[in-house]
């Protein structure tokens, strides 16, 4: 099952948000929630349930365990703080190191294990065939019959980033209920994002619905459940149509671009919109995910485009690789080094074959290349002047760059890659177009060109100022109800200074006084009534704004669910990209 599915949009999710809205309390809805995705992913298997349980199990025991080092560690040595080792005794500091050596093993342990059942399922059939180890006891045959667990790569990674928070004393080690709904919660068990437990956990305890986050939620679903089955799943049958890759395909330099183009398309909307898929099933239940892609095709450099893709997976490399070899604030030659690790394993994460290793080391070297650039900039004081030229000139590298990277990353065939890369360079003999070629894209160029306008922030940035527009309505209502309470409150001020007044010169100018407080009721009057004009127009007005701005959501968001609807109803399911990880 998974969320572009007839049966989950049908079927297991109504049931499960309209049971979970009935019940009260986060607690029993925690329950629920947790029951919810242990039956959302059995339905990958039974065995693939049992081993992440069993997973999730272990991570849980291995915090319990960390967590118990630490806090031996600082009940021998209450007053501990870090430099202090050298002024401590030698029994206290044996102790202290003794503990602190024990937390260590049980990380490293671990993270190996964690790491190694990783390896196991995920590699292992590559490097029996690599290696022509599968005539040994039928050992790839039985590793084929277990298959590759849904979501292994993701929830191995929050599982491992669980444990190295608690030694890090990020987070105090969690209970198992809170670890295993953690590890299954079905918004992110198969495709992430790789949230941070101390994120999740602080809302399982505390969280809040509202038909504001509702709504908002339904929206960003919607939206996703649209750029999977009707941009992303025909961008990917576009791709196969101009540059097969399967069995004989005829294609011409034409077709090996425009495949590419669109499988660069297809590979964002794909992998964007599970993660919109994902925030928009948190906020309907009052969960809220960090944003884990920020159009990264709007980049200009390669670095930015790491910023913006796959935010949650980058931070991961960043704060439990990169990071612990020593980040930036080292010699050049290590950064290398440690960007060359961090590089290896996003290309061995992302699959088991050799073209993965190649595609990260291809991103290695570019932001090699730029953090020469930008060194050699801040030793000689050189910067590059801001203009609209070299920002062109910039996004137009960076496209290129991530262009052909998605090439080496699409094509897993090294005899096929290379045709291919001779194909696009014209050293092959191939026809430079096709008749047939030329006619899918006439009869799709609006589609591609709406889809190459939702890869960037336009209707983001359009959405952004009709938001702005209903905002500064509400804004302009509240101003006027401020002016209404200042009136107010300046008539009650009034009113006190003429009673004093009429006491002080009561028998001297009270006809006077009389007429001086006649006259400031009918003034306040007059401001009151066209305060109440005003506020009653601002209402109007935010009133209509309102309701056009959520009557045009609400019909957009039944469009994009119908168009989904009709897209799965009439072609056959189209798994998410990222379910090969």
């Amino acid at each position: 099952m998974n969320f572009t599915s007839l049966f989950f949009v049908a079927a297991f999710f109504p049931v499960f948000i309209l049971i979970y809205y009935v019940l009260q309390g986060n607690r029993i809805r925690n329950i629920w929630l947790l029951a919810a995705s242990l039956v959302f992913y059995a339905f990958s298997g039974i065995n693939c349930l049992f081993l992440i349980v069993i997973m999730a199990a272990f991570a849980w025991m291995t915090g319990r365990m960390i967590q118990a080092a630490l806090d031996k560690a600082d009940s021998e040595s209450p007053d501990h703080q870090v430099g202090d080792e050298e002024f401590m005794s030698p029994a206290a500091q044996d102790a202290y190191e003794k503990n602190h050596r024990s937390a260590k093993i049980w990380l490293t342990v671990g993270g190996l294990v964690l790491a190694a059942v990783l390896m196991v399922f995920k590699y292992s059939n590559f490097l029996l065939t690599k290696f022509d180890i599968a005539s040994y006891g039928g050992i790839r045959e039985g590793i084929l019959r277990l298959g590759m667990p849904l979501g292994i790569s993701f929830y191995t990674f929050k599982l491992i980033s669980y444990i190295s928070d608690v030694y890090m004393r990020r987070v105090k080690a969690g209970g198992f209920f809170d670890v295993m709904l953690y590890t299954v919660i079905f918004h992110q068990v198969t495709q992430g994002p790789i949230v941070r437990y101390d994120v999740m956990v602080s809302q399982f305890k505390d969280r809040s619905l509202s038909y504001a986050t509702i709504s908002d939620g339904v929206w960003r679903f919607s939206i996703g459940l649209a750029k999977k089955a009707f941009l992303a799943d025909h961008c990917g049958k576009l791709a196969e149509l101009f540059l097969p890759l399967s069995g004989s395909g005829e294609y011409s330099v034409f077709g090996a671009y425009m495949g590419s183009l669109c499988y660069m398309l297809q590979i964002y909307l794909d992998f964007s919109a599970y993660s919109d898929m994902a925030l928009g099933l948190g906020q309907m239940i009052g969960l809220k995910y960090p944003e884990n892609f920020d159009y990264p095709y709007a980049a200009d450099s390669v670095r930015d485009f790491w910023r913006r893709w796959h935010i949650s997976l980058s931070s991961f490399f960043r704060d439990y690789v990169y990071i612990p070899l020593g980040g930036s604030r080292v010699g050049f030659f290590r950064l290398i080094l440690n960007l060359s690790v961090v590089w290896f394993l996003t290309g061995i994460w992302h699959g088991a074959s050799l073209n993965f290793i190649l595609w990260g080391m291809y991103h290695f070297f570019f932001i090699v290349v730029e953090n020469a650039f930008r060194k050699y900039g801040q030793k000689t004081g050189i910067k590059a002047e801001k203009n609209i030229i070299t920002a062109v000139f910039l996004h137009l590298y960076t496209l290129i760059i991530v262009y052909f990277g998605w090439i080496l990353f699409r094509i897993t065939d090294f005899p096929k890659l290379l045709e291919v890369l001779r194909v696009m360079l014209g050293r092959s003999g191939k026809a430079l177009y096709s008749t047939s070629e030329i006619l899918t894209l006439r009869g799709n160029i609006y589609f591609i060109i709406l889809a190459l306008t939702v890869c960037t922030p336009v209707w983001k940035e359009l959405a952004v100022k009709i938001s702005e527009r209903l905002n500064h309505s509400f804004r302009k209502e509240v101003h006027e109800m401020k002016n209404l309470v200042k009136e107010s409150s300046l008539y009650e001020q009034e009113v006190t200074r003429d009673q004093v007044l009429m006491e002080k010169f009561a028998e001297n100018s009270s006809d006077i006084l009389k007429e001086v407080r006649k006259q400031d009721t009918e003034n306040h009057e007059r401001m009151i009534a066209r305060f109440e004009n005003r506020l009653r127009k601002r209402k109007n007005e935010r009133t209509r704004i309102e309701f056009v701005y959520y009557s045009v959501r609400f019909v957009l968001m039944l469009i994009f669910l119908f168009i989904s609807v009709l897209s799965m109803v009439g072609a056959s399911y189209t798994p998410f990209l990222y379910n090969q990880f």
